[in-house]
């Protein structure tokens, strides 16, 4: 089942009293990624206690800068499985090595794949692809509060997922929601449930029609309205995701630019 987040209406309200807080820094670009290049940028393992940080943009920048280098981490791990795919995709000789790589990755992503041969390669590369980090970042705060939650706080569990009756959580972690050891860790999670649950295929398709432009781009705004199935609130959540990402694109991409810089 599609991973779903303790959403009440208060909780909702109170994402909203969040969203307009700085609501100012809002911009008209349309850059949805930078390049993922901090490579050696030491992650932060937990969240702050948020809630120390002033509302508004001085808790969002804190907030940003703890996610965002774990987020493009991921992104670029994830890039480089997507880039030896697309290079030997039509290889004609392939050692035992490449054969196993192949395996273990189609294994990752839910899929099996026998051979170079007989392996469905466009649903593997329509799975095997990044999330904008803007994407990724903008539904971390609304699902966590802007990380001042108490999942987020004491689970690592920035997007509400869910595991039901087959985990148990530790004393002072939130009983029924996947406990992650970090930030990183619950990145990897969320885009591994994204990127092959069949609840999101129309998310992936989309962005594998995106991939066929001319540039190779992907747009957050288009990839957001084809999330489905991620919150009980449907349309509504998607369009209040379209309004964060409005709203806090520019902090995001200054969050990139400071790891980048670090």
């Amino acid at each position: 089942m599609p991973s779903l987040s303790m959403r009440t209406n208060a909780v909702f309200a109170f994402l909203i009293l969040l969203f307009f807080t700085g609501s100012g820094f809002a911009s008209t670009s349309t850059t949805t990624s930078l390049p993922y290049s901090h490579q050696n940028k030491q992650l932060q393992k937990t969240l702050p206690d948020l809630k120390k940080y002033a509302s508004g943009t001085p808790r969002k920048k804190a907030f940003l800068n703890a996610i965002v280098p774990a987020i493009d981490k991921v992104n670029r791990e994830i890039m480089n499985d997507r880039t030896w795919l697309l290079e030997r995709r039509n290889a004609k000789h392939w050692s035992q090595s490449d054969i196993a790589k192949l395996g273990k990755l189609c294994r990752s992503y839910d899929m099996t794949c026998s051979s170079p041969k007989r392996t469905n390669w466009n649903a593997l590369l329509s799975r095997v692809d990044i999330l904008p980090t803007h994407f990724v970042a903008t539904q971390a705060a609304t699902e966590s509060g802007w990380g001042t939650s108490k999942l987020a706080q004491s689970n690592n569990n920035l997007f509400g997922m869910r595991c039901g009756r087959g985990c148990s959580a530790k004393a002072g972690q939130v009983q029924g929601y996947y406990a992650y050891s970090t930030i990183e860790d619950s990145v990897t999670a969320y885009m591994k449930n994204l990127n092959t649950h069949r609840a999101y295929n129309s998310l992936r398709s989309e962005r594998a029609k995106q991939r066929l432009g001319d540039d190779d781009s992907l747009s957050t705004p288009e990839l957001i309205s084809q999330l489905e199935g991620y919150s009980q609130k449907g349309d509504a959540y998607n369009r209040y995701l379209r309004q964060m990402y409005d709203s806090n694109k520019t902090l995001i991409t200054s969050a990139q630019k400071v790891a980048q810089n670090s």
